[in-house]
């Protein structure tokens, strides 16, 4: 038996209305009386009195009723149980993330899973790119967001793969008493920097001084491995630092910093690393189809 002309029959007898049933079914009201009459043959029985303008369930359409919503009810159930077969409600996501999408693209992906999986355990580490890369390979992380060029030049290549994110642009940060506040291109030589460690794509950006002390190991003047700890030196003195949009706007929203442009080139080059060939649990896919969302919602 056809469970579509079940639905239409339960559609007719519920709305006592041809035009409202087949527009509730999304069918014409012609297709929706030859389904009826194809499911009156192969039952042989009629289910609606045709005698009148009116739109009578006969006794054998009154009988058939309780049986269909049954099957109907039961087919939604199975539907709905197969959904939930597809999507995670339990288990770990053992994340790892590099200084600069730590936030807001990691916390957002995030917040965001938690509302949807609240079964779900998510961890996330933070450090340096290629602890999190060797802890990936380790099996102690099921995926690890960072600058793709620190996965590039690692001995890590062969086994993992990589999936890039829609970059956004990275801006320096300072105080708003700053004398580079009066500044609209400051002379970043001229004051000390507070920074992740820079990763190998970032070294061109900077100025050709900064790349010679970085090449010195002497720069950048402070490293700490967390954005939120260099926005907070920043807070304290007259160091500088950068950090992509998303953050800086946050970080600036109270006044205390301001931001300016980087040139053009200046921006984050993260990706969701994996193991190659490993297949992934759900809640790892689920976890990582957020975290594209959020990347592409903050590059907009």
């Amino acid at each position: 038996m056809d469970l579509r002309r079940l639905r239409h029959f339960e559609a007719l007898y519920r709305l006592r209305s041809f035009a409202r049933a087949a527009d509730e079914v999304g069918v014409t009201q012609s297709a929706l009386s030859r389904s009826l009459q194809k499911l009156e043959a192969e039952l042989g029985a009629a289910l609606f009195d045709r005698s009148t303008h009116f739109v009578i369930p006969t006794d054998s359409g009154e009988r058939l009723i309780r049986q269909a919503l049954d099957v109907i009810t039961a087919c939604a159930a199975l539907d709905e149980e197969a959904r939930r077969l597809r999507e995670p409600v339990s288990g770990v996501v053992r994340a790892g993330s590099g200084a600069y999408p730590m936030q807001p693209l990691v916390t957002g992906a995030v917040a965001a899973f938690a509302g949807l999986y609240p079964g779900v355990r998510v961890t996330v580490a933070g450090g340096r790119s290629d602890v999190l890369l060797q802890g990936l390979l380790d099996r102690e992380l099921d995926l690890v967001v960072c600058d793709m060029s620190k996965f590039d030049d690692s001995a890590f290549a062969e086994d993992i793969t990589v999936s890039g994110l829609p970059s956004e642009p990275l801006v320096l940060i300072f105080r708003a008493d700053h004398p580079a506040a009066g500044e609209a291109r400051p002379d970043t030589t001229l004051y000390p920097w507070v920074l992740p460690a820079p990763s190998p794509a970032s070294r061109e950006r900077f100025a050709p001084a900064l790349r010679r002390r970085l090449a010195a190991g002497t720069f950048p003047d402070f490293q700490l491995d967390s954005t939120d700890a260099c926005l907070d030196v920043v807070r304290g003195g007259f160091c500088i630092t950068a950090a992509p949009l998303s953050l800086a706007r946050t970080a600036c929203a109270s006044g205390e910093l301001v931001w300016r442009p980087l040139p053009p080139t200046s921006r984050t080059n993260d990706g969701v690393h994996v193991l190659r060939r490993r297949t992934q649990p759900l809640a790892v896919k689920a976890f990582i189809d957020l975290l594209k969302s959020q990347a592409k919602a903050l590059a907009a």
